[in-house]
């Protein structure tokens, strides 16, 4: 064992607990991060859910009401509520796991979307979920889904 004399060992004491201190705090702002990324995916997931249960359902006014505000622009609820006419109905859906993308203009979560429909069938789409302000918002029209 080694003995440290004079101010040594309170000097190596206050490092130490400067050290642990340091470690605690970008563990605690970790997990924040982390819980923050969960709630925002759990938030998305369900107003994708949302948004697919209205379409499957042809409450189109509702679903108009939780597109993004990048679809909206000169886009009217007939507008909407033509362009799903126009796509294949579904009669059950899963939704993945999504991927992230940021930029300019904001954070999207990217959800594959495999629908089922009445003939057994299956197809996958990608729906965009824009991280809003006011809450997560699908982004669903022609342009997004090419």
């Amino acid at each position: 064992m080694i003995r440290l004399a004079g101010r040594t060992r309170p000097r190596l004491l206050l490092a130490l607990l400067s050290v642990a201190c340091v470690l605690m705090c970008c563990g605690v702002f970790t997990w924040q991060g982390e819980l923050h990324q969960r709630r925002d995916l759990s938030k998305a997931t369900a107003a994708l859910t949302k948004y697919l249960e209205w379409v499957r359902s042809a409450d189109y006014g509702a679903a108009y009401q939780q597109l993004c505000s990048d679809v909206l622009p000169e886009y009217t609820e007939s507008d909407h509520a033509a362009f799903l006419r126009e796509q294949r109905p579904f009669v059950s859906f899963s939704i993945g796991e999504p991927t992230e993308s940021t930029g300019i203009d904001g954070t999207y979560l990217t959800f594959p979307v495999t629908l089922a429909y009445p003939d057994e069938s299956t197809g996958v789409v990608r729906l965009a979920v824009g991280l809003e302000e006011g809450g997560p918002k699908v982004c669903d029209n022609y342009v997004w889904r090419k």
